[in-house]
């Protein structure tokens, strides 16, 4: 005997059997098929049923029974535009009404077809009692969809007088009290139905909404589970009880409520739907992600979906995704106010302010008293500086939740930013009683305090909050830095250590006894804050970080290996961050390898495609390496992807004008102007583009469009002055200058263009006269003194610019640069103070390598050779492309007795290319401030003077 091949049989068992139910149909008539389908559908095997009822069709299409049973039989498998279909020609075909009609509308129904039930069975009327109360129950259901209460009312009653204890009548009627808030009738009206069998499913649904509506969760639970045990297959019960258990947060159960929907309607996407909820509620974004798009898939304008797909997004924080969800659940849902709040928070992220206020008019507007709407329209308004109106919101939303510590803190802070003082703290302390933790209210009164310079009460403060949470490290951090300002090295360093008591890995804390080690100069013992915390978490992404930011500023370029090593480090610790990404770019930047930069950047923009950071790193990656075309195309996808925002515009422009397209740039400029028309930066610059070009009268135009719009404005007549003095006409510079001065007569910047295009009209003695009267009306400006220092130190006036840059310190007394400036003045004309300005600049600047060279240059000066060399060793370290560094550094080499030190230092400057490297003035100073992403550092230069020097140094040797 023959073996008989696998492969032979059909693919499936339901496939065999349908080719068994065709072989089994061919030569029987219409109505023994049509008495199988009935047998199959009382053992309950449907499928089965369907077949043959399909076999009767093709032999009698007309078959108004079959018809009618394939209808109903389709309607129970939830196809219910089959069975729409069939049921239609079942009454074409003269099937009695009072069975097929209820079942037809019951269909129409389920396939969302409320109107159309209305419009044509509306005023229907059956013979048989159950088929007129079956068919105006539907009608109720349908006028109930439609949001027509009256009319649902009178067609549930119509359906009980057909036959008093209809259930589904009866529970319409329930559904209609509870509707408007009559809870106790419902009940009743439920509690009658239950009180006599058969009991339908339907009810025990509905009596489990109104014990959660109750709060009364276990017992609800409870009566679901009833709802499954008399219909395994009512879905609607089962939908209910997956929501209840995912807000309970019972998620196991819930997902095995799911697997259970799935074997009664495979093709339902709603367990998508709880399946993305429960994986969303579980942080497990990618699986919450999969699973609704199934249901997008199916129902792509299906609010609660597009819903929680937006949430999804914001949480893994694609604001571009969730902003995409939100506007479609908006125009599915224009009135809610949930949808709206999301929205605008998602334009929040995505720093588009004005978009979130618009978003925000409509709920606004129709007087909705929702506080986290007033919350979050507070924080727009306060995003696009209208403080009054943040103030309104903060303060209506703090009369509505008076507990909400929160709310309360950024009516503080709004207030402190109106200067609003004492109201600002009261607000702030009455936050910081509401919450028990050490509040952002706490942190804000601490900070102004230290910021007026209120040291014993910012302590008194620190102490009271040390009561209040005495485990937490961020108390003693804080009392630390509170410490530290009062000049407490000891009490900062013995509160630090304690903030690590409580919490071993607290990196604020590691990050400032490192700072304070390298401030005493003990490297060795800085480091080792972050190599015992490193050594228990090796890939803890900020302290890597932080390491690398040690090592930075205490080496330069002398620990470059291990920086590198340390931020790769950190970026395979986190691979879809992007601060040890930007970190890694910007640190090849300094380093002159723009190849490796790129590199970063790219793949940054690979791993996050999508991310705005990553696109904005690539593109001023670019820029700086000097690829302007693709940092175009790059940044021009950051406008699109941060739609109605002004900084991807201005970045745009920025790379347009590196790629030689001025015309374009200035397109772009008019888009920001668009947006706001008030933008002086955008105006300014289309006027110096304008004005580069040559294009003088475009330029004059546009410094008019803005004075005939903001008359009242100075910029709009210094701009003016700008495009004058570029021509250099210094009679019509002065002019508008002036008319800029009649607008702000106590703007120093103004003052001093009228102070400067006065010099240059041949009017010194005027100006200077001038400039003494603006002086004494203003003893607390310093930008015209500045300008004045600046001046006489290129004049090699030492002592008028030193005069100058003392009472800049006495006004600004740790600004490094006037410190720094003064110091160097001060050894250039003698002045005994010299050193300890320098010195004081080193306390506040340790690792500014201008800084550095001058307090070296002046201990060297002064005998102190030993520690001015390591200053200068340490200064050229940091800057080694900084020529005059370099040459101070090789003379007090010599200085010490170390010639082939200094000997090496002078070849290398003998070497340099042709381009000269600065000086440590203030304008040098202020230009190594750190950028957003540094530029590649150029190659060591030495000419001219330098180079002169460097020569004769040589051959001294």
């Amino acid at each position: 005997m023959g073996v008989t091949s696998v492969k032979a049989f059909p693919k499936s068992w339901t496939a065999l059997a349908a080719f068994v139910l065709f072989l089994a149909a061919c030569g029987r008539d219409a109505d023994s098929l049509v008495k199988s389908a009935q047998e199959y559908l009382a053992k309950g095997d449907a499928n089965s049923a369907v077949i043959q009822l399909r076999n009767v069709l093709q032999k009698a299409p007309d078959n108004a029974e079959a018809r009618y049973l394939l209808g109903t039989t389709l309607l129970d498998r939830r196809d219910s535009a089959g069975a729409v279909k069939e049921l239609r020609r079942a009454l074409e075909l003269g099937y009695p009404q009072g069975k097929v009609v209820p079942r037809l509308v019951q269909a129409m129904l389920e396939d969302g077809d409320a109107k159309e039930v209305v419009a044509e069975f509306g005023n229907a009327n059956l013979d048989s009692p159950d088929a007129q109360a079956a068919l105006k129950t539907s009608i109720g259901e349908a006028q109930l969809s439609l949001g027509k209460m009256s009319e649902a009312e009178a067609a549930f009653t119509a359906a009980t007088q057909a036959k008093p204890d209809f259930p589904k009548a009866l529970l319409g009627l329930a559904n209609l009290r509870a509707g408007t808030g009559d809870i106790d009738a419902a009940e009743k009206i439920v509690d009658g139905v239950l009180a006599h069998a058969p009991v339908p499913a339907e009810a025990y649904l509905m009596k489990a909404r109104l014990l959660l509506y109750e709060k009364k969760i276990d017992e609800a639970l409870s009566v679901l589970q009833k709802a499954i045990e008399v219909n395994p297959d009512y879905l609607a019960a089962r939908y209910e009880l997956v929501s209840v258990l995912v807000a309970k947060g019972d998620y196991d159960p819930a997902t095995a409520q799911i697997a259970a929907i799935r074997k009664v309607s495979k093709a339902d996407a709603r367990g998508y739907y709880f399946e993305a909820l429960i994986a969303a509620k579980k942080g497990d974004l990618a699986a919450a992600r999969d699973s609704i798009q199934q249901v997008l898939k199916a129902s792509p304008n299906h609010a609660p979906s597009l819903l929680l797909a937006a949430e999804i997004e914001l949480r893994a924080k694609q604001y571009n995704s969730a902003q995409g969800y939100l506007r479609l659940a908006l125009q599915n849902a224009p009135n809610s106010v949930y949808v709206q709040r999301l929205l605008a928070v998602t334009y929040l992220r995505l720093g588009s302010p004005a978009r979130a206020v618009e978003v925000l008019q409509q709920p606004l507007s129709r007087g909705s008293r929702d506080p986290q709407l007033m919350a979050v329209a507070g924080e727009a308004y306060l995003a696009v500086g209208d403080f009054s109106k943040a103030e309104q919101y903060f303060a209506q939303t703090a009369a509505l939740q008076p507990t909400n510590a929160d709310v309360r803190t950024r009516l503080g802070q709004v207030r402190l930013a109106e200067g609003e003082t004492d109201s600002a703290i009261r607000d702030l302390e009455a936050a910081s009683q509401l919450d028990p933790n050490v509040s952002q209210a706490d942190l804000a009164l601490i900070n102004n305090m230290i910021r007026q310079k209120q040291f014993d009460q910012a302590l008194a403060a620190v102490i009271k909050l040390e009561k209040k949470q005495p485990n937490n490290p961020l108390v003693y951090n804080l009392k630390g830095i509170v410490y530290l300002s009062k000049g407490d090295v000891g009490g900062a360093r013995a509160n630090f250590e304690k903030a690590l008591q409580v919490q071993s890995d607290y990196l604020p804390a590691v990050t400032n006894l490192a700072q304070l080690e390298r401030l005493q100069k003990r490297p060795d013992l800085a480091r080792a804050h972050f190599d015992k915390l490193l050594a228990k978490e090796p890939n803890n992404e900020q302290a890597l970080l932080g390491l690398a930011n040690l090592l930075t500023a205490m080496g330069g370029d002398s620990n470059n290996d291990e920086v590198e090593s340390l931020l790769k480090k950190a970026v395979a610790a986190n691979p879809q961050g992007i601060n040890a990404r930007g970190a890694l770019a910007s640190f090849y930047l300094r380093k002159g390898d723009a190849r490796q930069a790129l590199l970063v950047a790219q793949e940054a923009n690979a791993a996050l495609p999508n991310d705005v950071l990553t696109i904005e790193l690539l593109g001023q990656v670019q820029l700086a390496t000097g690829d302007a075309t693709q940092a175009v195309a790059t940044f021009t996808r950051l406008v699109a992807a941060r739609p109605g925002v002004i900084e991807p515009l201005m970045r745009l422009v920025q790379a347009l004008l590196a790629a030689k397209e001025p015309d374009k740039a200035v397109e772009r400029l008019r888009e920001v102007l668009t947006l706001n028309p008030d933008y002086v930066e955008a105006n300014r610059e289309i006027v110096a583009i304008y004005a580069r070009a040559g294009r003088y009268e475009e330029a004059l135009n546009q410094a008019k469009s803005v004075q005939s719009r903001k008359p009242t404005d100075p910029r709009g007549y210094l701009l003016e002055g700008d495009v004058w003095s570029s021509q250099h006409k210094w009679r019509e510079a002065e002019a508008a200058y002036i008319a800029a001065q009649k607008r702000a007569p106590d703007d120093g910047a103004v003052a001093v263009r009228v102070h400067a295009v006065a010099v240059e009209s041949g009017k010194e003695a005027q100006a200077e006269a001038a400039a003494d009267k603006w002086l004494r009306a203003h003893p607390k400006d310093a930008l015209m003194r500045a300008y004045l220092g600046e001046r006489a130190l290129k004049k090699a006036d030492y002592k008028t610019a030193a005069k100058y840059y003392q009472a800049l310190v006495g006004l600004q007394p740790e600004n490094i640069v006037f410190l720094n400036n003064l110091a160097w003045l001060s050894g250039e004309i003698g002045d005994p103070r010299a050193l300890a300005y320098a010195e004081k600049a080193a306390q506040i600047a340790p690792s500014n390598a201008s800084v550095l060279d001058t307090l070296g240059t002046l201990q060297v000066k002064k005998g102190d050779v030993k520690p001015g060399v390591e200053n200068l060793r340490q200064a050229a370290t940091l800057a080694p492309n900084h020529a005059d560094i370099r040459l101070h550094y090789a003379k007090a080499l010599i200085q010490s007795g170390d010639k082939e030190g200094a000997r090496k230092e002078l070849d290398a400057l003998a070497q340099a290319g042709a381009a000269p490297a600065g000086d440590a003035s203030a304008k040098d100073a202020a230009a190594k401030a750190a950028p957003q992403v540094p530029v590649a550092r150029p190659k060591l230069t030495c000419i001219d003077a330098c180079a002169a020097e460097v020569a004769s140094l040589l051959k001294s040797l």
